[in-house]
Protein backbone atom coordinates (compact mmCIF):
# COMPACT_ATOMS: atom_id res chain seq x y z
CA UNK A 1 0.00 0.00 0.00
CA UNK A 2 1.22 3.30 -1.28
CA UNK A 3 2.61 5.67 2.15
CA UNK A 4 -0.18 8.85 2.09
CA UNK A 5 0.85 11.77 4.50
CA UNK A 6 -2.27 13.32 3.34
CA UNK A 7 -4.69 10.69 3.94
CA UNK A 8 -2.88 10.05 7.61
CA UNK A 9 -3.02 14.08 8.88
CA UNK A 10 -6.42 13.95 7.71
CA UNK A 11 -7.13 10.88 9.94
CA UNK A 12 -5.53 13.02 13.24
CA UNK A 13 -7.40 16.05 12.64
CA UNK A 14 -10.53 14.03 12.07
CA UNK A 15 -10.04 12.05 15.35
CA UNK A 16 -8.64 15.33 17.35
CA UNK A 17 -11.52 17.36 16.29
CA UNK A 18 -13.96 15.28 17.10
CA UNK A 19 -13.00 14.61 20.64
CA UNK A 20 -12.31 18.30 21.27
CA UNK A 21 -16.06 18.80 19.78
CA UNK A 22 -17.07 16.07 22.52
CA UNK A 23 -15.37 18.17 25.58
CA UNK A 24 -16.75 20.76 24.45
CA UNK A 25 -20.18 19.63 23.70
CA UNK A 26 -19.81 17.43 27.83
CA UNK A 27 -17.61 19.97 29.75
CA UNK A 28 -14.21 20.17 30.51
CA UNK A 29 -15.29 17.88 33.78
CA UNK A 30 -16.07 14.69 31.68
CA UNK A 31 -11.81 14.66 30.18
CA UNK A 32 -11.21 11.69 31.90
CA UNK A 33 -14.07 9.58 31.01
CA UNK A 34 -13.77 11.05 27.30
CA UNK A 35 -10.32 10.35 26.98
CA UNK A 36 -11.24 6.42 28.26
CA UNK A 37 -13.65 6.05 25.42
CA UNK A 38 -11.73 7.89 22.83
CA UNK A 39 -8.97 5.59 22.95
CA UNK A 40 -11.45 2.32 23.15
CA UNK A 41 -13.59 3.85 19.97
CA UNK A 42 -13.08 1.07 17.71
CA UNK A 43 -13.91 3.24 14.77
CA UNK A 44 -10.18 4.54 15.40
CA UNK A 45 -11.32 7.91 14.45
CA UNK A 46 -14.10 8.91 17.12
CA UNK A 47 -17.29 8.59 14.98
CA UNK A 48 -18.57 6.70 17.76
CA UNK A 49 -17.08 8.64 20.25
CA UNK A 50 -20.72 11.13 21.04
CA UNK A 51 -22.52 8.27 21.37
CA UNK A 52 -20.30 6.48 23.90
CA UNK A 53 -20.04 9.57 25.73
CA UNK A 54 -23.76 10.83 25.92
CA UNK A 55 -24.53 7.00 26.52
CA UNK A 56 -22.10 6.98 29.93
CA UNK A 57 -23.49 10.19 31.59
CA UNK A 58 -26.89 9.10 30.77
CA UNK A 59 -28.32 11.60 28.54
CA UNK A 60 -29.02 9.20 25.40
CA UNK A 61 -32.91 8.91 26.37
CA UNK A 62 -33.49 7.29 29.41
CA UNK A 63 -32.18 7.16 33.27
CA UNK A 64 -31.78 3.34 32.83
CA UNK A 65 -30.17 3.44 29.62
CA UNK A 66 -26.98 4.67 32.14
CA UNK A 67 -23.85 1.86 31.23
CA UNK A 68 -20.45 1.45 32.89
CA UNK A 69 -17.76 2.44 30.68
CA UNK A 70 -16.47 -0.86 30.06
CA UNK A 71 -20.27 -1.88 29.05
CA UNK A 72 -20.38 0.57 26.52
CA UNK A 73 -17.06 0.36 24.94
CA UNK A 74 -17.94 -3.66 24.33
CA UNK A 75 -21.24 -2.89 23.42
CA UNK A 76 -19.87 -0.54 20.40
CA UNK A 77 -17.12 -2.88 19.72
CA UNK A 78 -19.81 -6.21 18.89
CA UNK A 79 -21.76 -3.53 16.76
CA UNK A 80 -18.97 -2.22 15.24
CA UNK A 81 -17.70 -6.20 14.37
CA UNK A 82 -21.61 -7.12 13.05
CA UNK A 83 -21.48 -3.69 11.07
CA UNK A 84 -21.49 -5.39 8.16
CA UNK A 85 -24.66 -7.55 9.06
CA UNK A 86 -26.78 -4.77 10.40
CA UNK A 87 -29.28 -2.94 8.13
CA UNK A 88 -29.11 0.21 10.01
CA UNK A 89 -25.87 1.32 10.65
CA UNK A 90 -26.22 4.64 11.65
CA UNK A 91 -25.25 4.87 15.30
CA UNK A 92 -26.97 8.04 16.17
CA UNK A 93 -30.41 6.93 15.18
CA UNK A 94 -30.99 3.89 17.96
CA UNK A 95 -32.67 6.16 20.92
CA UNK A 96 -31.89 3.56 23.53
CA UNK A 97 -29.06 1.29 25.03
CA UNK A 98 -31.35 -1.48 24.43
CA UNK A 99 -32.38 -1.15 21.36
CA UNK A 100 -28.96 -0.91 20.22
CA UNK A 101 -28.18 -3.94 22.05
CA UNK A 102 -31.20 -5.97 20.64
CA UNK A 103 -29.84 -5.30 17.35
CA UNK A 104 -25.99 -6.35 18.26
CA UNK A 105 -27.48 -9.32 19.94
CA UNK A 106 -29.57 -10.73 16.49
CA UNK A 107 -26.45 -9.96 14.38
CA UNK A 108 -23.85 -11.92 17.17
CA UNK A 109 -26.75 -14.67 16.86
CA UNK A 110 -26.55 -14.74 12.89
CA UNK A 111 -23.12 -14.52 12.75
CA UNK A 112 -22.93 -17.70 15.33
CA UNK A 113 -25.28 -19.52 13.28
CA UNK A 114 -23.78 -18.74 9.97
CA UNK A 115 -20.17 -20.06 11.71
CA UNK A 116 -22.20 -23.44 12.89
CA UNK A 117 -23.48 -23.90 9.84
CA UNK A 118 -20.22 -23.97 8.20
CA UNK A 119 -19.52 -27.25 10.41
CA UNK A 120 -22.15 -29.42 8.56
CA UNK A 121 -22.10 -30.22 5.24
CA UNK A 122 -25.07 -30.88 3.33
CA UNK A 123 -25.50 -34.24 1.91
CA UNK A 124 -28.81 -34.65 -0.01
CA UNK A 125 -31.86 -31.96 -0.09
CA UNK A 126 -35.14 -32.18 -2.15
CA UNK A 127 -38.42 -30.52 -1.00
CA UNK A 128 -39.43 -33.17 1.69
CA UNK A 129 -35.59 -34.08 3.31
CA UNK A 130 -32.37 -32.33 4.24
CA UNK A 131 -29.67 -34.64 5.53
CA UNK A 132 -26.69 -33.14 7.45
CA UNK A 133 -23.51 -34.84 8.30
CA UNK A 134 -22.20 -32.57 11.54
CA UNK A 135 -18.47 -32.26 11.58
CA UNK A 136 -18.28 -30.67 15.09
CA UNK A 137 -20.08 -30.90 18.54
CA UNK A 138 -21.30 -27.30 18.14
CA UNK A 139 -23.03 -28.61 14.43
CA UNK A 140 -24.43 -31.94 15.95
CA UNK A 141 -26.44 -29.42 18.81
CA UNK A 142 -27.28 -27.09 16.27
CA UNK A 143 -28.89 -29.79 13.47
CA UNK A 144 -29.99 -31.82 16.58
CA UNK A 145 -31.83 -29.89 18.79
CA UNK A 146 -35.22 -30.96 19.65
CA UNK A 147 -34.09 -34.43 19.13
CA UNK A 148 -32.85 -36.99 22.41
CA UNK A 149 -29.32 -37.64 21.29
CA UNK A 150 -27.12 -37.81 23.48
CA UNK A 151 -24.33 -36.20 20.42
CA UNK A 152 -27.19 -33.16 20.53
CA UNK A 153 -27.74 -32.61 23.82
CA UNK A 154 -25.48 -30.25 26.09
CA UNK A 155 -24.41 -30.18 29.44
CA UNK A 156 -25.96 -29.47 32.86
CA UNK A 157 -24.36 -26.16 32.79
CA UNK A 158 -25.53 -25.85 29.00
CA UNK A 159 -22.10 -26.11 27.93
CA UNK A 160 -21.53 -28.44 25.04
CA UNK A 161 -20.84 -32.22 25.81
CA UNK A 162 -17.89 -34.53 25.06
CA UNK A 163 -20.23 -37.26 23.39
CA UNK A 164 -19.93 -36.46 19.63
CA UNK A 165 -15.83 -36.92 19.86
CA UNK A 166 -16.28 -39.63 21.73
CA UNK A 167 -18.44 -41.29 19.27
CA UNK A 168 -16.64 -39.74 16.10
CA UNK A 169 -13.97 -42.30 17.00
CA UNK A 170 -15.41 -44.97 15.62
CA UNK A 171 -18.55 -43.51 14.39
CA UNK A 172 -20.01 -40.85 11.42
CA UNK A 173 -23.44 -39.72 11.64
CA UNK A 174 -25.81 -38.03 9.19
CA UNK A 175 -28.96 -36.23 10.51
CA UNK A 176 -32.05 -36.94 8.03
CA UNK A 177 -34.70 -34.14 8.92
CA UNK A 178 -38.26 -34.27 7.46
CA UNK A 179 -39.41 -30.61 5.89
CA UNK A 180 -43.19 -31.88 6.10
CA UNK A 181 -42.83 -32.83 9.67
CA UNK A 182 -43.35 -31.07 12.79
CA UNK A 183 -42.03 -32.32 15.88
CA UNK A 184 -45.48 -32.02 17.86
CA UNK A 185 -46.73 -33.42 14.93
CA UNK A 186 -44.48 -36.44 14.55
CA UNK A 187 -42.44 -36.25 17.76
CA UNK A 188 -40.25 -39.52 17.12
CA UNK A 189 -40.57 -39.64 13.20
CA UNK A 190 -39.68 -35.70 12.38
CA UNK A 191 -36.05 -36.24 12.17
CA UNK A 192 -33.62 -39.63 12.32
CA UNK A 193 -29.79 -39.84 13.14
CA UNK A 194 -27.79 -42.76 11.10
CA UNK A 195 -24.76 -43.48 12.43
CA UNK A 196 -22.50 -45.71 10.25
CA UNK A 197 -19.65 -47.34 12.52
CA UNK A 198 -16.01 -47.69 10.40
CA UNK A 199 -14.42 -49.02 13.42
CA UNK A 200 -13.37 -53.03 13.07
CA UNK A 201 -13.46 -53.36 9.31
CA UNK A 202 -17.43 -53.15 10.09
CA UNK A 203 -19.66 -51.13 8.23
CA UNK A 204 -22.66 -51.19 10.49
CA UNK A 205 -25.72 -49.00 10.08
CA UNK A 206 -28.02 -47.90 13.22
CA UNK A 207 -30.78 -45.83 13.16
CA UNK A 208 -31.75 -43.56 16.07
CA UNK A 209 -34.98 -42.23 15.96
CA UNK A 210 -35.86 -38.41 17.89
CA UNK A 211 -36.64 -40.04 20.83
CA UNK A 212 -33.21 -41.90 20.60
CA UNK A 213 -34.78 -45.60 20.21
CA UNK A 214 -32.53 -47.33 17.63
CA UNK A 215 -32.75 -49.82 15.55
CA UNK A 216 -31.57 -51.06 11.80
CA UNK A 217 -34.84 -51.13 9.66
CA UNK A 218 -34.23 -47.75 7.06
CA UNK A 219 -37.52 -45.17 8.50
CA UNK A 220 -40.33 -45.07 6.13
CA UNK A 221 -39.74 -41.58 4.72
CA UNK A 222 -35.43 -42.01 3.93
CA UNK A 223 -35.49 -43.04 0.14
CA UNK A 224 -32.73 -45.14 -1.93
CA UNK A 225 -31.13 -42.06 -3.34
CA UNK A 226 -30.64 -39.95 0.05
CA UNK A 227 -29.04 -43.37 1.25
CA UNK A 228 -26.40 -43.24 -2.12
CA UNK A 229 -26.14 -40.09 -1.89
CA UNK A 230 -24.72 -40.63 2.15
CA UNK A 231 -22.71 -43.46 0.75
CA UNK A 232 -21.17 -41.19 -1.88
CA UNK A 233 -20.16 -39.18 0.84
CA UNK A 234 -19.05 -40.97 3.42
CA UNK A 235 -15.14 -42.17 1.95
CA UNK A 236 -14.28 -38.54 2.69
CA UNK A 237 -16.73 -37.71 5.56
CA UNK A 238 -13.74 -38.87 8.38
CA UNK A 239 -10.88 -35.99 6.79
CA UNK A 240 -13.62 -33.77 5.94
CA UNK A 241 -14.80 -33.89 10.15
CA UNK A 242 -11.27 -33.22 11.04
CA UNK A 243 -10.49 -30.57 8.79
CA UNK A 244 -13.80 -28.47 10.32
CA UNK A 245 -13.19 -29.78 13.74
CA UNK A 246 -9.33 -27.85 13.49
CA UNK A 247 -10.98 -25.04 11.62
CA UNK A 248 -14.15 -24.52 14.35
CA UNK A 249 -11.03 -25.08 17.28
CA UNK A 250 -8.91 -22.12 15.29
CA UNK A 251 -11.80 -19.64 15.50
CA UNK A 252 -12.45 -19.82 18.81
CA UNK A 253 -9.30 -21.71 20.54
CA UNK A 254 -9.40 -23.19 24.35
CA UNK A 255 -6.58 -24.11 26.51
CA UNK A 256 -9.31 -27.61 26.88
CA UNK A 257 -8.86 -28.73 23.31
CA UNK A 258 -5.50 -27.50 22.41
CA UNK A 259 -3.91 -31.11 23.07
CA UNK A 260 -6.34 -32.54 20.69
CA UNK A 261 -5.80 -30.04 17.82
CA UNK A 262 -2.03 -29.34 17.85
CA UNK A 263 -0.51 -31.87 16.12
CA UNK A 264 -2.81 -30.85 13.35
CA UNK A 265 -1.49 -27.72 13.14
CA UNK A 266 0.92 -25.60 11.32
CA UNK A 267 3.44 -23.73 12.60
CA UNK A 268 1.71 -20.76 11.88
CA UNK A 269 -1.48 -21.78 13.00
CA UNK A 270 -0.07 -22.99 16.70
CA UNK A 271 2.03 -20.13 17.64
CA UNK A 272 -1.24 -18.01 16.63
CA UNK A 273 -3.38 -20.17 18.74
CA UNK A 274 -0.95 -19.84 21.45
CA UNK A 275 -0.97 -16.34 21.64
CA UNK A 276 -4.53 -16.09 21.35
CA UNK A 277 -4.95 -18.03 24.73
CA UNK A 278 -2.24 -16.72 26.71
CA UNK A 279 -4.13 -13.19 25.49
CA UNK A 280 -7.49 -14.47 26.78
CA UNK A 281 -6.33 -14.97 30.05
CA UNK A 282 -7.96 -17.25 33.19
CA UNK A 283 -4.58 -18.84 32.79
CA UNK A 284 -3.43 -21.74 35.11
CA UNK A 285 -0.65 -24.26 35.96
CA UNK A 286 -2.56 -26.49 33.64
CA UNK A 287 -2.75 -24.58 30.81
CA UNK A 288 0.99 -24.01 31.28
CA UNK A 289 1.40 -27.79 31.30
CA UNK A 290 -0.51 -27.97 28.34
CA UNK A 291 0.95 -25.09 26.54
CA UNK A 292 4.75 -25.45 27.86
CA UNK A 293 6.30 -27.65 24.56
CA UNK A 294 5.35 -24.69 22.07
CA UNK A 295 5.79 -21.67 24.57
CA UNK A 296 9.03 -19.57 23.66
CA UNK A 297 11.56 -18.79 26.49
CA UNK A 298 9.87 -15.62 27.15
CA UNK A 299 6.47 -16.61 27.22
CA UNK A 300 7.46 -19.17 30.14
CA UNK A 301 8.66 -16.83 31.85
CA UNK A 302 5.71 -14.52 31.93
CA UNK A 303 3.44 -17.42 32.88
CA UNK A 304 6.08 -18.13 35.49
CA UNK A 305 6.10 -14.25 36.56
CA UNK A 306 2.27 -13.58 36.15
CA UNK A 307 -0.07 -16.42 36.00
CA UNK A 308 0.95 -19.08 38.07
CA UNK A 309 2.59 -17.94 41.08
CA UNK A 310 1.82 -20.17 44.08
CA UNK A 311 -0.38 -22.49 42.01
CA UNK A 312 1.93 -25.20 40.37
CA UNK A 313 0.87 -28.59 41.24
CA UNK A 314 3.73 -31.36 41.41
CA UNK A 315 1.66 -33.59 38.38
CA UNK A 316 1.91 -30.40 36.79
CA UNK A 317 5.24 -29.62 37.33
CA UNK A 318 6.32 -33.30 35.87
CA UNK A 319 4.21 -32.44 32.73
CA UNK A 320 6.13 -29.46 31.80
CA UNK A 321 9.79 -29.81 33.48
CA UNK A 322 11.06 -31.72 30.19
CA UNK A 323 10.24 -28.45 28.49
CA UNK A 324 12.18 -26.04 30.88
CA UNK A 325 15.63 -24.70 31.16
CA UNK A 326 17.21 -24.73 34.33
CA UNK A 327 16.94 -20.98 34.47
CA UNK A 328 12.95 -21.41 33.98
CA UNK A 329 13.33 -24.54 36.70
CA UNK A 330 14.66 -22.14 39.56
CA UNK A 331 12.24 -18.82 38.64
CA UNK A 332 8.95 -21.44 38.77
CA UNK A 333 10.48 -23.28 42.53
CA UNK A 334 10.97 -19.39 43.66
CA UNK A 335 7.25 -18.39 42.61
CA UNK A 336 6.15 -21.78 43.75
CA UNK A 337 8.20 -23.26 46.28
CA UNK A 338 5.57 -25.53 47.47
CA UNK A 339 6.97 -27.96 44.71
CA UNK A 340 9.83 -29.14 46.27
CA UNK A 341 7.91 -30.37 48.92
CA UNK A 342 7.85 -33.60 46.70
CA UNK A 343 10.54 -36.00 47.50
CA UNK A 344 11.07 -36.95 43.68
CA UNK A 345 11.18 -33.31 42.59
CA UNK A 346 13.68 -32.39 44.84
CA UNK A 347 15.41 -35.17 44.81
CA UNK A 348 16.01 -34.82 41.04
CA UNK A 349 17.07 -30.84 41.64
CA UNK A 350 19.30 -32.16 43.51
CA UNK A 351 20.97 -34.60 41.35
CA UNK A 352 20.99 -32.06 38.16
CA UNK A 353 21.24 -28.40 38.85
CA UNK A 354 24.79 -27.12 39.73
CA UNK A 355 25.77 -26.21 43.66
CA UNK A 356 25.98 -22.79 42.37
CA UNK A 357 22.29 -22.72 40.46
CA UNK A 358 21.22 -24.65 43.83
CA UNK A 359 23.02 -21.83 46.52
CA UNK A 360 20.90 -18.83 44.09
CA UNK A 361 17.66 -21.10 44.18
CA UNK A 362 17.70 -21.40 47.83
CA UNK A 363 18.54 -18.19 48.49
CA UNK A 364 15.62 -16.78 46.56
CA UNK A 365 12.98 -19.27 48.12
CA UNK A 366 10.56 -19.15 50.64
CA UNK A 367 12.23 -22.10 52.93
CA UNK A 368 9.14 -21.24 55.39
CA UNK A 369 7.17 -23.31 52.29
CA UNK A 370 9.08 -26.43 53.03
CA UNK A 371 7.81 -28.45 55.45
CA UNK A 372 8.84 -31.98 54.22
CA UNK A 373 11.86 -33.52 56.16
CA UNK A 374 13.52 -35.37 53.32
CA UNK A 375 13.15 -31.52 51.39
CA UNK A 376 14.54 -29.42 54.40
CA UNK A 377 17.68 -31.67 54.51
CA UNK A 378 18.49 -30.75 50.48
CA UNK A 379 17.65 -26.87 51.02
CA UNK A 380 20.12 -26.68 53.91
CA UNK A 381 21.98 -28.45 51.90
CA UNK A 382 21.96 -26.05 48.88
CA UNK A 383 22.54 -22.86 51.24
CA UNK A 384 25.60 -23.62 52.20
CA UNK A 385 28.62 -21.62 50.33
CA UNK A 386 31.50 -23.51 48.85
CA UNK A 387 33.83 -23.38 52.21
CA UNK A 388 30.90 -24.38 53.59
CA UNK A 389 30.52 -27.61 51.69
CA UNK A 390 34.02 -27.92 51.52
CA UNK A 391 34.28 -27.91 55.40
CA UNK A 392 31.35 -30.77 55.50
CA UNK A 393 33.43 -32.95 53.79
CA UNK A 394 36.44 -33.02 55.53
CA UNK A 395 34.44 -34.74 58.67
CA UNK A 396 32.45 -37.96 58.69
CA UNK A 397 29.21 -39.05 60.57
CA UNK A 398 28.88 -42.74 61.78
CA UNK A 399 26.03 -44.31 63.76
CA UNK A 400 25.77 -48.06 65.41
CA UNK A 401 23.52 -49.69 67.78
CA UNK A 402 24.91 -51.21 70.76
CA UNK A 403 24.34 -54.44 73.77
CA UNK A 404 25.60 -55.59 76.77
CA UNK A 405 27.04 -58.34 75.26
CA UNK A 406 28.29 -56.59 71.50
CA UNK A 407 29.11 -52.84 71.98
CA UNK A 408 29.19 -52.44 68.16
CA UNK A 409 26.74 -53.70 65.77
CA UNK A 410 27.25 -53.22 62.59
CA UNK A 411 29.19 -49.52 61.65
CA UNK A 412 26.86 -47.28 59.76
CA UNK A 413 28.17 -43.95 57.37
CA UNK A 414 25.87 -41.41 57.90
CA UNK A 415 25.29 -37.86 56.14
CA UNK A 416 23.42 -35.05 58.29
CA UNK A 417 23.18 -33.85 54.59
CA UNK A 418 21.72 -36.71 53.05
CA UNK A 419 17.86 -37.41 53.61
CA UNK A 420 18.69 -41.09 53.13
CA UNK A 421 20.34 -40.98 56.12
CA UNK A 422 17.90 -39.94 58.09
CA UNK A 423 15.63 -42.93 57.23
CA UNK A 424 18.40 -44.83 58.28
CA UNK A 425 18.54 -43.66 61.24
CA UNK A 426 15.00 -44.33 61.95
CA UNK A 427 15.53 -47.66 60.76
CA UNK A 428 17.84 -48.04 63.79
CA UNK A 429 15.86 -46.16 66.52
CA UNK A 430 12.86 -48.81 65.98
CA UNK A 431 15.11 -51.74 66.34
CA UNK A 432 16.10 -49.86 69.95
CA UNK A 433 12.60 -49.51 70.91
CA UNK A 434 12.08 -53.50 70.61
CA UNK A 435 15.22 -54.11 71.66
CA UNK A 436 14.40 -52.58 75.37
CA UNK A 437 18.77 -53.68 76.29
CA UNK A 438 19.96 -51.90 72.84
CA UNK A 439 21.63 -48.55 72.78
CA UNK A 440 22.12 -46.27 69.93
CA UNK A 441 25.17 -44.13 69.60
CA UNK A 442 27.02 -41.25 66.96
CA UNK A 443 30.58 -40.52 66.76
CA UNK A 444 32.29 -37.79 64.00
CA UNK A 445 35.68 -38.23 63.10
CA UNK A 446 38.18 -36.69 60.12
CA UNK A 447 36.73 -37.92 56.76
CA UNK A 448 36.79 -41.49 56.31
CA UNK A 449 38.40 -42.62 59.00
CA UNK A 450 36.07 -45.71 60.25
CA UNK A 451 35.23 -46.46 56.39
CA UNK A 452 37.08 -49.56 56.78
CA UNK A 453 34.84 -50.94 59.10
CA UNK A 454 31.72 -50.04 57.79
CA UNK A 455 29.29 -52.89 58.68
CA UNK A 456 31.74 -54.23 61.36
CA UNK A 457 30.58 -55.07 64.73
CA UNK A 458 32.95 -56.28 67.43
CA UNK A 459 34.52 -59.00 66.24
CA UNK A 460 35.60 -57.48 63.11
CA UNK A 461 36.63 -54.59 64.15
CA UNK A 462 40.11 -53.86 66.01
CA UNK A 463 40.56 -52.77 69.33
CA UNK A 464 42.56 -49.52 68.96
CA UNK A 465 39.02 -48.79 67.12
CA UNK A 466 37.02 -49.92 69.78
CA UNK A 467 38.61 -47.68 72.14
CA UNK A 468 37.87 -44.95 69.43
CA UNK A 469 34.17 -45.58 69.71
CA UNK A 470 34.14 -46.23 73.16
CA UNK A 471 35.65 -42.99 74.23
CA UNK A 472 34.49 -40.85 71.65
CA UNK A 473 30.81 -41.63 70.60
CA UNK A 474 27.66 -39.86 71.86
CA UNK A 475 24.53 -42.24 73.03
CA UNK A 476 21.73 -40.61 70.71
Amino acid sequence: MEFNLNQILESTILLEGRKEDVIKKYGEEHKPLIDILSKSDPSGNNKYLDWMVKTALGLLNKEEDILSADSIINLISDFDNRLPGIKNKDLNSYKSVFDLKAVVDEANKKAEEKRISKQAKKVFENDDVVVYAPMTTEAACKYGAGSKWCIAGRSNNGGLNNYFDDYSKHSNFYYFINKKMTSNESPRHYKYALQWRFDGGNQEWTWWDAQDTSGSKTPQWVTGEMELAVRAFDPKHRKIKLGAQLNAYLENPTIRDYLKFSSMMEPKQKSSTVDRIIGGGSLDSNSFAVLSPDLTDQQKMEFINNYVKGSVSVSDYKKMEKNLTDQQKIALFIQNPMILNNYDVVKKVNDELTDEQKYVLVKSLDNKKINNTDSKVLVKKWSMTAEEREKHKQKSFYVFLSNPNNFVNSLTKVDPLNPESYRTINVMKLEKQVKPETNMYGIKTDSGLLDDYIGGSVDSIPETILNLLKSQSTKI
